[in-house]
């Protein structure tokens, strides 16, 4: 039987095992060429998928949601800062022309704050209203970057080819439905406990 230590720790391994096959799943798609042969609606499905299903598992889950509890706001927060570097590959695709303009301004500039913000947020003493900004600029950002990517993909195919290649692949396959996630659990956990950010 688990020890109180364990468990917490075995979940982490499963959800980082997880995370690893999600990726390595991914990746594998686009070296075989699946992704560049599927339907337009093809990455923007993959993409809500790995927000649904993981939530829906949040939702039903009682041991999990103590696990992210555990973690706490403040980590959970500290997790944007990949998007700092998610910025610098939007910046180098749209600086060779690899990505349309309105998505590089979208997704980069956007993503560039949202890692800033969450960086500063927990960088400074826990303030509720803090943590709640951040937490909604990033969710925003990503629905506008979301959109922006999923309007481009219909009106004009060519200038998206890179969202189905690596490494571009895995922002918004990966990414985005990780860090979309990351955020509606930390307004649950804003919503659950208003007393630190742990």
């Amino acid at each position: 039987m688990a020890t109180r230590y364990e468990q917490p720790q075995r979940a982490g391994q499963i959800i980082l095992v997880l995370l690893l096959l999600w990726a390595a799943a991914i990746s594998a798609a686009a070296i075989a060429g699946w992704l560049t042969a599927m339907p337009t609606i093809g990455v923007p499905a993959i993409t809500a998928t790995g927000i649904t299903l993981p939530m829906l598992a949040y939702a039903n889950s009682p041991s999990l949601r103590r696990w992210f509890a555990d973690v706490g706001l403040k980590r959970l927060t500290l997790f944007h800062a990949w998007r700092i570097g998610a910025a610098g590959l939007f910046f180098v695709f749209g600086a060779n022309g690899a990505l349309p303009p309105t998505l590089v301004l979208d997704g980069g500039i956007g993503d560039l704050l949202a890692g800033i913000f969450a960086l500063i947020a927990a960088a400074l003493p826990f303030a509720r209203w803090r943590y709640w900004g951040a937490h909604l600029f990033g969710a925003a950002d990503l629905i506008v970057a979301m959109g922006t990517g999923i309007y481009f993909s219909f009106t004009d195919p060519a200038s998206m080819a890179n969202v189905r290649l690596l490494p571009f692949a895995l922002i918004p396959m990966f990414g985005v439905a990780v860090t979309f996630t990351v955020h509606m659990i930390a307004f649950d956990l804003l919503r659950r406990q208003p007393g630190s950010a742990q």
